[in-house]
């Protein structure tokens, strides 16, 4: 278990250097071209979720994981306020079907439909949680796909952030079937990284044909 545990973890971190990236690109840049503030809002509500039913799991048990945890807290707030800050250089707006409040209202009713645990006698667990975390990070992609697709060229330190939240995918994946061997199964939980990882590989072509031919990183219309 230790093992899957760490699978999980590690997936987290490259998440952490994702956010450090972005961090470092909007501060330099002062400019949020091309990224989306809903999609920052939507990780950073999936994180401070996590950090309620951390306690619910076994991932109490690996320092590392409480580490990761309250580090990617810290990188989220500062993303968003730096985010908010330089909202007004982006000239894309996102749709409101797929701002973070429409996707949050989303994912909190899906989460209470789909979840691994069990619900007490009012209806609830804290596992429902686990499943909203997992919806927010998937459907939290879709609002910055959104808004790459309308400017059709991705920044090299962008794209660099996405690959390190693909890695963190393919970190979880392997942990999902890691688990599945060991004789548990989330179905829910994952197909909805799974949706994910679909969406991040398809940009990953790209990125990669781009450092390949060392142009910037252009998306079909």
């Amino acid at each position: 278990m230790d093992q899957v545990l760490w699978l999980f973890t590690l997936g987290y971190l490259f998440q952490s250097l994702a956010n450090g990236i972005l961090i470092y690109t909007i501060s330099k840049q002062k400019s949020i071209y091309g990224l989306s503030v809903d999609s920052q809002w939507l990780f950073l509500f999936a994180t401070l979720a996590r950090c309620i039913w951390i306690f619910d799991t076994r991932l109490t048990s690996l320092p590392l994981a409480s580490f990761e945890l309250v580090i990617n807290v810290l990188l989220g707030v500062i993303c968003c306020y730096l985010s908010t800050k330089y909202s007004h250089t982006s000239i894309f707006q996102t749709p409101k079907y797929l701002s973070a409040y429409a996707i949050t209202g989303a994912c909190a009713v899906l989460c209470f439909l789909f979840h691994p645990g069990e619900k007490n006698q009012y209806f609830l667990t804290v596992q429902m949680l686990v499943s909203f975390t997992m919806f927010m990070e998937c459907a939290g992609l879709l609002p910055q796909f959104v808004m790459m697709r309308k400017s059709k060229e991705v920044e090299i330190k962008t794209g660099h952030y996405l690959m390190c939240l693909a890695v963190a995918r393919v970190f979880r994946l392997i942990f999902w079937v890691q688990l599945y061997m060991d004789g548990y199964t989330f179905g829910y939980l994952i197909i909805a990284d799974l949706i994910h990882t679909i969406l991040l590989s398809d940009f990953a072509i790209f990125y990669i044909k781009s450092m390949r031919s060392g142009k910037s990183i252009l998306l079909p219309s």
